[in-house]
């Protein structure tokens, strides 16, 4: 029997958890940007139970932070291989920082109970992992020359993926499985912790293809963007307050001093109130003065500071917040696996139900390991190979009349679709999408296309599917916040998922004296 062939769209932390595990006994193929993947930025560290009698502690802290809407059975998974998947990464020589006494130094932050997020060379967790695992990588075919423009799907089943070279040479690669791991769609906004290269292309190609994708509404905003020069210069982690820096307006006055948990509430709290202040025009600033050895416990953050000409000895750091993780994504179980046969996604492209309506401050790296090696596992399981067929589901070969600029799009989901959301702002960037004929997009060949128009088309198709979404749940929970219905509505959302798919009839065209108005169609909302 031939070894399976597997191909991984992405080079995060998860795609190369994944590939680590299936190389050895898969071929596996990567198709990845040019560039650094966000894994390589993550600050915060790696949230993890290292002590077995803390992990209901965590998985408690995890559904809090969810705002009642997280997956139990996926959060229970998180925490519990958590702890086992950091404990092989000690033992194959991954290092975190220690205190004192030679024991891991457990930092806190937002919404957590206890210390236990643990770090490497201070804020450069992410950037230690990624070179950790590239170390211990057999060998893997990578190709960043390569562009997908879509995924090849025989009778609901994925085959492979349709890639085109930047000559415009077209090429069909089949595969026994695909794993999307191309993270998300933070750049889609203005200011964003995300590279403007991480804009939804994974959802995209997953709902072209027929995979249901899940609460496309939650997008969470990280309270402390440096924000200088009326510009986002970097993130500032929240491990900063963890170690004491509090949040202060022009006037010194502490912004969080009327919440139970202060400065480490969980996010989306912390930056609907920064948001307030930034609406009404008051600055906000990260007060640091308390914080001790800030250049050598923080170096990547005093790095931001410096390229941005900001003196870290004044004590202060003016922030603002700004999209930072992608909590909806391409819907999967527990072991990666999408509605779509073949088809699999880790990762933040994936929504496993595990963070709920707002991540947990550093699940996020540990969200990558965990289910980046259980889709691995899933795969080399119960996959088998199978005959190659080039068929592939027809597609009209008709092309939009016109396309936006890229950055039009993004100025466009940054007004509809920020941090604070309402019907008029949601159905104004529906419109936007829907002027360049977003729903042709859904069913368009692309081969032919210029690669930055595949680019803008996944944009349009994300940004459509996350005003639609947002339209739809009337309510405000945990990152998804309806000015027009401020308050959580367990009556009609508790427990319920937004779920779309492309043969949905979910939002239907009302003309009324010359005005679009949109109304929700058909029941998308699963228990």
């Amino acid at each position: 029997m031939r070894k399976l062939n597997v191909i991984i769209l992405g080079s995060g932390l998860a795609a190369l958890t994944a590939a680590r595990e299936l190389s050895v006994n898969c071929n596996v193929i990567i198709f990845t940007k040019t560039g650094r993947a966000s894994s390589w930025k993550a600050q915060g560290g790696i949230a993890a139970a290292v002590n077995e009698d803390d992990v209901k502690h965590h998985a408690a802290d995890t559904l809090y932070a969810g705002a009642g809407h997280g997956n139990e059975r996926a959060v229970k998974t998180l925490v519990q291989d958590g702890v086992r998947a950091v404990h092989e990464w000690i033992k194959e020589g991954m290092s975190f920082d220690k205190d004192l006494n030679g024991d891991f130094a457990r930092c806190l932050e937002g919404a957590h109970s206890v210390r236990r997020i643990l770090h490497a060379g201070g804020d450069q967790t992410g950037k230690r992992m990624m070179e950790h695992i590239l170390s211990t990588c057999l060998t893997i075919d990578l190709f960043t020359d390569k562009k997908v423009v879509d995924l090849i799907i025989n009778e609901g089943s994925c085959r492979g993926v349709t890639v085109k070279g930047r000559n415009g040479g077209i090429e069909h690669v089949f595969a026994d499985a695909v794993v999307i791991a191309t993270g998300g769609y933070g750049g889609l906004f203005d200011s964003s912790s995300a590279d403007k290269s991480l804009a939804g292309e994974g959802s995209a190609l997953a709902y072209r293809g027929g995979a249901e994708l899940e609460d496309m509404e939650f997008t969470q905003f990280h309270p402390t963007l440096l924000w200088s020069e009326n510009k986002s210069h970097g993130l500032i982690s929240e491990a900063v307050r963890g170690e004491g820096a509090v949040l202060v307006n022009g006037k010194n006055e502490r912004l969080m001093a009327w919440h139970p948990l202060k400065d480490l509430a969980p996010r989306d709290v912390v930056a609907r109130t920064l948001y307030e202040n930034v609406k009404k025009g008051i600055p906000v600033f990260l007060d640091i003065q308390c914080v001790t050895d800030m250049e050598k416990r923080f170096p990547t953050v005093s790095a931001i500071c410096k390229r941005a000409g900001v003196d870290l000895y004044k004590g202060k750091i003016p922030v603002r917040p700004g999209a930072h993780f992608s909590i909806g994504g391409v819907r999967t179980d527990i072991n990666g696996c999408t509605s779509v046969e073949g088809l699999y996604a880790a990762g933040e492209a994936a929504c496993t139900g595990v963070h709920g309506a707002n991540r947990l401050a550093s699940n996020s790296l540990l969200e990558t390991i965990v289910f980046g090696k259980r889709t691995a596992s899933h795969i080399a399981a119960t996959v088998r190979p199978r005959n190659i067929n080039t068929s592939a589901t027809r597609r009209a070969d008709i092309k939009p009349l016109k396309f936006p600029e890229k950055e039009a799009v993004i100025k466009a989901v940054s007004h509809g679709a920020g941090i604070e959301k309402n019907p008029d702002d949601l159905k104004e960037l529906i419109g936007f999408c829907e002027t360049f004929q977003v729903k042709q997009h859904l069913h368009s060949l692309r081969e032919n296309w210029k690669l930055k128009e595949v680019e803008v088309s996944n944009m349009l198709i994300t940004a459509w599917l996350i005003a639609t979404s947002s339209l739809i749940r009337t309510e405000s929970r945990g990152s998804h916040y309806r000015s027009d219905c401020p308050v959580q509505n367990p009556e009609q959302w508790e427990g319920k998922k937004v779920i779309r798919h492309i043969s949905e009839k979910l939002i239907r065209p009302c003309f009324t004296e010359g005005s679009t108005e949109y109304e929700p169609m058909d029941t998308e909302t699963n228990a």
